[in-house]
């Protein structure tokens, strides 16, 4: 935060040094080379420059405008124009001549071509840097999208498949129940037919016997017995020739292990982390050697999980460390 508002203020300071010396309202477009330290927008140059003394002077872009003459605080009739390379200070050619007569120095114009080469490099640096890292976190993004995909892909094609297996199973299994329900229902109805119609029958029988026994002719129910006779003696044979149908019971074998396939299936197909994958030799080759310019791992036999191992410190390391030439072999 402190960093932030110290950039505001030197932004202010700047657009306050682009601004019209003159009106200190508008932002500067002119120069002069004349006016020293003087930079002008346009209707003040026009102004400050309509008596004829004024009008001698060149009008100059802004950018056309040699830096500034900085005055030695010790000798103020002095420019400052060279750097003292063992000082590390700004000196006049006095102060050359004087204090710092036996001292290395260079021109003022190279020291700050010199900082504006560095600081554009270390700029350029950091956006490099910067792009790299957005660039990694977007692979990232990436992966992650396509690993959730896959993975909910995956569960869909699972649980489809559970649900298919399951639902033909249910069919199957209701089918069998149904199929052998017919079949045992249908014996004991074949087996009631034949009882059905003996029960008619009897029915007719004990008709027969009440209308004779209705009218009080002895002699006539008499003559009926041997018919009533007969009909017993006939029934009882065909009834012992019916046994009694029996019928097999059935059970669902395996129900009660439903439950314990429950959680089975529970525990198939859970979302868990993946255990990441350690070298620790390979590792530690990598740090030690991490300021070489060459990482040599052709002899290493590296499998895939170590080539991610690889990819994630190269992917950790700044641009500058991230262009190394990397040598492997993989089986």
């Amino acid at each position: 935060m402190l960093l932030f508002s110290n950039h505001i203020k030197f932004l202010a300071s700047i657009e306050e040094l682009n601004r019209c010396t003159n009106c200190r309202m508008v932002k500067a477009k002119y120069a002069c080379n004349k006016c020293e330290n003087e930079n002008f927008c346009s209707s003040c140059y026009e102004t400050v420059h309509t008596p004829p003394v004024m009008q001698k002077h060149q009008r100059l872009s802004k950018d056309e405008k040699p830096p500034e003459a900085i005055p030695c605080i010790i000798h103020p009739k002095k420019s400052l124009e060279y750097w003292c390379l063992i000082c590390s200070k700004l000196i006049c050619i006095d102060c050359l001549l004087f204090q710092h007569k036996d001292h290395n120095y260079i021109l003022l114009d190279d020291v700050i071509q010199g900082f504006k080469t560095k600081i554009n490099i270390n700029l350029q640096s950091i956006q490099s840097s910067l792009h790299y890292k957005i660039n990694q976190a977007d692979i990232l993004l990436n992966i992650i999208d396509n690993n959730s995909k896959s993975s909910r892909q995956k569960m869909i094609e699972a649980m489809a498949e559970i649900r298919r297996v399951i639902d033909e199973h249910e069919k199957n299994i209701l089918q069998n129940i149904s199929n052998t329900e017919k079949e045992q229902k249908k014996r004991i109805e074949d087996y009631k037919i034949p009882l059905t119609n003996e029960l008619q029958r009897l029915n007719m029988q004990k008709i027969f016997f009440e209308m004779f026994s209705s009218i009080k002719n002895h002699t006539k129910l008499l003559e009926a017995k041997e018919g009533f006779d007969d009909y017993v003696n006939e029934t009882n044979e065909k009834l012992k020739l019916l046994p009694m149908p029996t019928i097999t019971e059935y059970f669902l074998e395996g129900i009660h292990k439903f439950p314990s396939l429950k959680e089975k299936i529970l525990q198939c197909g859970r979302y868990v982390e993946v255990l990441r994958y350690h070298n620790p030799q390979l590792e530690e080759f990598i740090t030690d050697n991490r300021t070489n310019p060459e990482l040599d791992l052709k002899l290493r036999r590296l499998t895939d999980a170590d080539m991610k191992i690889v990819a994630n410190a190269l992917r950790k390391s700044t641009v500058q460390k991230y262009f190394i030439k990397v040598v492997a072999f993989r089986e």
